[in-house]
């Protein structure tokens, strides 16, 4: 893949206009476009709006450290606090690239993850920057060993 960026001065603020060249034979090239569909929609919607004391408010995206569900509610957390939110978890974990699910009830924001501890017996515990560990369920293993692979520099 070549990359070449260019600034233009004749653009609207925040603008960025793409050429994309591809031969016949990439078969990577629908995937990078739903990549950029997908981030342009979420770079409009950076918020969810979350419930405190019956306090409506907006939280962004990156301070939101993960989601989970607790007695047929939903919440995020956000640094020491949680806020209930309406929105169920399989439309939280496709807000945006960064929030994974790891198990049934828990999806975590992948910006606020300070280490994976993977066992001897394939357990992964998450340690995430607010000093709270989660455990990643047998059934999801395989599905964040892939996304950590996907993610390698």
């Amino acid at each position: 893949m070549k990359i070449n960026i260019i600034k233009d001065n004749n653009l609207e603020n925040n603008e960025i206009m793409l050429d994309i060249y591809y031969s016949d034979n990439n078969k990577r090239i629908n995937e990078f476009i739903e990549y950029l569909n997908y981030y342009e929609l979420n770079y409009k919607n950076k918020v969810i709006v979350a419930d405190n004391d019956y306090t409506l408010l907006e939280i962004e995206y990156n301070d939101i450290i993960m989601f989970y569900s607790d007695k047929k509610n939903n919440y995020c957390v956000v640094k020491d606090k949680k806020y209930m939110v309406k929105s169920r978890l399989y439309e939280l974990e496709k807000i945006s690239m960064d929030f994974i699910r790891i198990s049934k009830k828990c999806i975590i924001n992948i910006r606020h993850v300070k280490k994976f501890d993977i066992s001897q017996t394939g357990k992964i515990i998450v340690k995430l920057d607010n000093n709270t560990e989660e455990v990643v369920s047998r059934r999801k293993t395989s599905e964040i060993m892939k996304y950590l692979e996907t993610r390698r520099i």
